[in-house]
């Protein structure tokens, strides 16, 4: 459940930084979804080879989080700039900076790095957040293209309404929790 609530709040926050600059276009979505999707099964990937070569040979447990944030701020300037030079049409410009605020990446690499898990359940976590990600960023802009359109208070316009759809979707997605478990 944890999963799902830190999967929306990231993808909300993130949908509000990038929504509020201008009308995003379907393709700059895409974009900053795959980017995001790409972040995230490469840094939890990392923060497991980073758990395993020098956090716990070196018992260095209290660092973890020192150690984390430069790989993913690299991935975070990093992802972009290679998506730029396979694919030189797409809009990658200024994914960086909503990139670094993902609250999910470094939330999931903490947990995947602590839980000693196997290489192929971290690389299957961590695509699997990320395809959540990318959805959940494509859900906040419908809701928000939708919101504009709509009778909607104006206590309630931006990120306000966008925290409701949070709340709404973390409780739809709850009832997955408990699925695949049996």
């Amino acid at each position: 459940m944890n999963d799902y609530i830190l999967i929306l709040a990231s993808a909300a926050l993130i949908s509000h930084l990038l929504l509020q600059q201008q009308p995003l276009s379907q393709l700059r979505l895409h974009v900053c979804g795959l980017a995001g999707a790409l972040s995230i099964a490469l840094g939890v990937a990392g923060a497991l080879v980073l758990e395993r070569l020098f956090v716990a040979p070196w018992h260095l447990q209290d660092l973890r989080l020192f150690l984390l944030l430069p790989w993913l701020g690299l991935l975070a300037c990093g992802v972009p700039q290679v998506l730029a030079k396979l694919r030189p049409q797409w809009p990658t410009e200024h994914l960086a900076p909503p990139l670094m605020g993902n609250a999910l990446l470094l939330g999931l690499a903490l947990q995947m790095a602590s839980e000693r898990a196997t290489v192929l359940a971290t690389l299957s976590e961590g695509t699997v957040a990320g395809l959540g990600f990318w959805l959940a960023l494509a859900l906040f802009n419908d809701l928000h293209q939708r919101s504009q359109h709509a009778e909607v208070p104006a206590a309630l316009r931006g990120l306000p309404i966008t925290l409701l759809g949070t709340g709404v979707m973390a409780l739809a997605f709850s009832g997955f929790n408990g699925l695949f478990t049996q």
